[in-house]
């Protein structure tokens, strides 16, 4: 149901994606039809002019001053043109008309006659209005029967209601047309993408269990080495969850502190058991010796992507709160939060636990002694949760807990 759930989000958000991306791209294709639409329409009906005046333009005389005057009124009228202008072959103004409506875009028609020069090519500019309504600017040279030019018609089309009506639905359609298809898309390969993600889900789920088993041989033959069971891996692992639960440790962190605890004296495979199960205190020689665990861990997580992440348990966790620790000497906060936590369950389980060494601590022994460390090799926060939170939870009887 989880994996349904997931899939159906994904696919729904690449279908809403799909259809802004594909939409837009449609939209501005239908907007460059519409525009050369719109300006075949403009320059339709400017050709009235060269088919019917142009021979008038220039030194017309009263008669035909007034037929151009009531064929641009007309123009005006029809509602097809808002302004139009007439000029000579020497682009001087002979008649000019405009609709009452056409101050409305004086500004716009002013600057986008600033960037259109007369010349004996067509020119058109498409601008907007308020509403989205469409205008184009058209300028064309008017040429007589033996194509010389005569004159120049300069005019603002509006689309009518109608070709605007046209317009939207046209641009709708389109739009609701990619809409549909990308869904019908997504619904298609739907149980494809289902069928392929199971298979992946099982593969993966194969490879996790593959590496959970590897982190618990490979922890489990470490632990045992040195005590007579690998039960300590677990008791630390427990330990250092619910210390980190208890402080609210994300869970991306405990998915790492986990790998971390179980792994964290791998490097314990590169020392001799001469000084690994020595009964008695190491000298200094051997105790330089043991350290090195630390860098052999490393050494040995580093070259597995998936263990990485335990690098700072592995790394860090012998470290100090007060600094005195090794092998990087860190101090305070700048340990690691995984290190500091798991530093704290592995010496609680070192006190109780059997070692070669020495016998197991009794918990009140125990507890005293991580008291004693609060502050110097351990974080007083990690101590105190440790103490109030996580040991009564796991203790047979309430311990007798040392005062704040």
């Amino acid at each position: 149901m989880h994996v349904h759930r997931k899939l159906i989000i994904r696919l729904f958000l690449a279908w809403i994606l799909l259809s802004v991306l594909i939409g837009s791209v449609v939209f501005f294709m239908e907007m460059r039809k519409i525009d050369a639409y719109v300006v075949a329409l403009a320059l339709e009906k400017s050709r009235d002019f060269e088919r019917d005046h142009s021979k008038f333009l220039n030194n017309p005389d009263q008669l035909h001053l007034e037929r151009l005057r009531e064929e641009t009124r007309k123009h005006i009228k029809d509602e097809h043109f808002i302004v139009v202008k007439l000029y000579d072959r020497v682009r001087e103004l002979i008649v000019e008309a405009s609709h009452p409506t056409a101050f409305l875009i004086e500004k716009e028609i002013s600057k986008h006659r600033r960037d259109m020069v007369m010349t004996d090519d067509a020119h058109f500019q498409r601008f907007y209005g308020k509403g989205g309504q469409i205008f184009v600017m058209v300028q064309i040279p008017l040429k007589t029967t033996g194509q010389e030019t005569a004159g120049y018609f300069e005019g603002v089309y509006k689309a009518d209601p109608r070709t605007m009506a046209e317009i939207k639905n046209r641009i709708l359609l389109s739009l609701l047309q990619v809409v549909v298809i990308i869904f019908f898309t997504a619904l298609a390969i739907y149980p494809i993408f289902l069928f392929l993600n199971r298979g992946l889900i099982r593969l993966t789920g194969d490879l996790f269990h593959a590496n959970i088993g590897m982190l618990k041989v490979l922890g489990g033959a470490i632990a045992k080495r040195d005590s007579d069971t690998n039960t300590h891996n677990y008791r630390v692992t427990i330990y250092a969850i619910r210390l980190a639960e208890a402080v609210g440790l994300q869970r991306e962190y405990i998915a790492c502190l986990i790998k971390g605890s179980f792994l964290h004296d791998v490097g314990k495979i590169a020392i001799g058991d001469r000084i690994l199960l020595k009964p008695g205190k190491l000298t200094d020689e051997e105790t330089a010796i043991m350290k090195t665990h630390v860098r052999h861990g490393v050494d040995i997580i580093d070259h597995y992507e998936w263990l990485k992440d335990a690098s700072d348990v592995v790394r860090y966790h012998h470290e100090k709160f007060d600094g005195s620790g090794y092998e990087a000497g860190l101090k305070g906060h700048d340990i690691p939060i995984n290190a500091r936590i798991f530093a704290v369950a592995d010496v609680f389980d070192a006190l109780t636990s059997r070692r070669p060494y020495k016998e197991p601590f009794a918990l009140e022994a125990a507890m005293r002694i991580l008291t004693e460390g609060r502050g110097s090799f351990f974080d007083p926060m990690l101590i105190d949760s440790f103490l109030w939170t996580v040991l009564p939870m796991g203790a047979k009887e309430t311990p007798k807990l040392p005062s704040r």
